[in-house]
């Protein structure tokens, strides 16, 4: 009898993962009327979401870390920016916009004056996917050679959207630390920016040897409130540069990131290279990006300067706590089922949306506390699929194998 029970337990959970091998997606559970009004609240985010939004406080601001706004100006304008920077001895400055062919002689002369003024300079690069997928054709975007020339180094700007056009929503987690070009391995632009200021820390970071990396956001530029944490890195606008609005230590021996940060800070009308990040204020139902790219780069060396790095579950570990949680409730609800068949489903459904509950708030929590991303989608899937799919198993599959159920559908066709 109890082997019998077990054999129907592993039968009963293969079929659920079945089941959860055509649910792609968290938002294809709303199948199940329980699950409607969460598939669709959370459809764009991730619990770890709320940790970012609601639960940290905003840490100590990133003194090392400097933003230069381009606004719109043209590139004389901005050569002379970076000129007024560099009197002030950056240690190391990244430029997030790229000039990757000539315009007019005079705005090109001025513009090369600032990058060949800049003694560590970290010019964008951006990697072009082959269309048709082959990861061996796709290549490198570099800046005009004119200007390419004074670069110290480059660093790959290219960032995880999820977008698949402009108009998609553009969520930023994550950050590609390395890629293959030609059979070259090449660095994202924070590393690089990160290499050149504190080089042990940032082979640190590389030697944990992750492609993918979960950005572990430590806060926005004057941002009137996009962000729950607020302002984390010192910004200077425009006529702050020119006007010389500020302190020569705020600049000496610093990170500077010169990037698009608005038509001036606090811009939130502006939508140019700009994503939602966790640390949106709004974290369910987003209505605007948050933060501009240079920012989101910003947020990646710090996080490499302060070592505070993110550790996420393994892909092996989650089935391996996927299959044993839903061992468990197969065996637990075949009781029920068997024992206790008028209870079966409110006391199903009970346990399923205890241990949804339990789930989740472990997922924020450990997320809070240990800076540890758990993996639990697999298992909240069987888990919210055990009960009906269990009473399908018992109620067709298994009675179209038996002799009994058979006959029973035989007696049904003749009536």
């Amino acid at each position: 009898m109890i082997r019998k029970i077990w054999l129907d337990v592993i039968l009963a959970s293969f079929f659920i993962f079945s089941l959860a091998g055509v649910i792609s997606n968290a938002s294809a559970l709303k199948i199940f009327d329980l699950f409607d009004p969460i598939g669709e609240a959370f459809d764009d985010m991730e619990f770890t979401d709320i940790v970012f939004s609601q639960l940290r406080e905003a840490p100590v601001p990133d003194e090392r870390i400097v933003l230069v706004n381009l606004s719109d100006l043209d590139r004389a304008g901005i050569g002379l920016m970076l000129q007024i920077i560099n009197e002030h001895n950056p240690k190391v400055v990244g430029i997030d916009s790229f000039f990757d062919y000539p315009k007019d002689a005079e705005g090109d002369s001025i513009l090369e004056a600032g990058f060949a003024s800049t003694k560590t300079l970290i010019m964008p690069s951006k990697i072009l996917v082959d269309f048709e997928g082959d990861r061996s054709k796709d290549s490198l975007r570099l800046p005009y050679a004119r200007f390419m020339k004074h670069a110290t180094d480059t660093g790959f700007v290219n960032l995880l959207t999820g977008a698949g056009v402009q108009e998609d929503l553009k969520m930023c987690r994550d950050i590609v630390t390395y890629e293959y070009v030609n059979d070259q391995k090449v660095f994202n632009f924070s590393t690089k920016i990160a290499q050149y200021y504190d080089p042990e820390k940032a082979q640190k970071f590389i030697d944990r040897g992750n492609q993918f990396e979960v950005i572990n956001f430590r806060g926005n530029v004057l941002d009137y409130g996009a962000s729950e944490f607020g302002t984390l890195f010192y910004a200077l606008d425009v006529q702050d540069v020119f006007e010389g609005n500020f302190l020569p230590e705020v600049i000496e021996d610093k990170v500077v990131i010169f990037c698009y940060l608005g038509k001036y800070l606090g811009d939130r009308e502006s939508l140019e290279d700009k994503v939602y990040t966790p640390v949106n204020s709004k974290y369910i139902g987003r209505a605007f990006p948050d933060m501009f790219g240079g920012v989101v780069h910003a947020n990646l060396v710090s996080m490499i300067l302060n070592e505070d790095y993110v550790e996420e579950m393994g892909e092996y570990t989650s089935y391996i706590l996927a299959i044993v949680l839903c061992l468990i409730n197969v065996a637990l609800f075949s009781i029920i089922y068997i024992k206790l068949p008028r209870w079966y489903d409110g006391i199903t459904k009970l346990i399923q949306l205890a241990e949804i509950m339990g789930l989740v708030f472990a997922i924020i929590l450990v997320f809070h506390f240990y800076n540890y991303k758990l993996d639990l989608i697999l298992s909240l899937a069987v888990i919210a699929l055990a009960g009906d799919s269990l009473e399908v198993y018992y109620g067709v599959i298994k009675n179209a194998f038996t002799r009994e159920g058979r006959k029973e559908m035989k007696e049904v066709n003749k009536l």
